[in-house]
């Protein structure tokens, strides 16, 4: 399922921020996921994004027809720790 959805967040994000890395975390990316579970995504564009761009690419996939909850964190704008956290276990989303 996931499969299906990635081309197309990957594209969302990349109209935003083109270049930027994407990272799955959490429970996806740990295979520990329930079939209803959300989708968190971390984004690298280099340096700390503004939160209109983050605002801007929720609200695209938003308008998506993806039926799970999909959230996006900027990975220059987390503590340290959260950041360490995500990538433990984070998976690198390329096309």
């Amino acid at each position: 399922m996931m499969h299906a959805y990635k081309h197309e967040l990957l594209s969302i994000i990349h109209r935003y921020l083109p270049g930027s890395k994407v990272y799955l975390f959490g429970s996806r990316a740990r295979g520990t996921h329930q079939s209803g579970s959300d989708i968190d995504l971390a984004v690298d564009a280099g340096k700390k994004v503004g939160i209109d761009t983050i605002l801007n690419i929720k609200a695209a996939i938003e308008e998506t027809t993806i039926p799970l909850f999909v959230d996006v964190v900027d990975i220059h704008a987390v503590a340290d720790d959260f950041k360490q956290e995500i990538l433990k276990d984070a998976l690198l989303w390329t096309d």
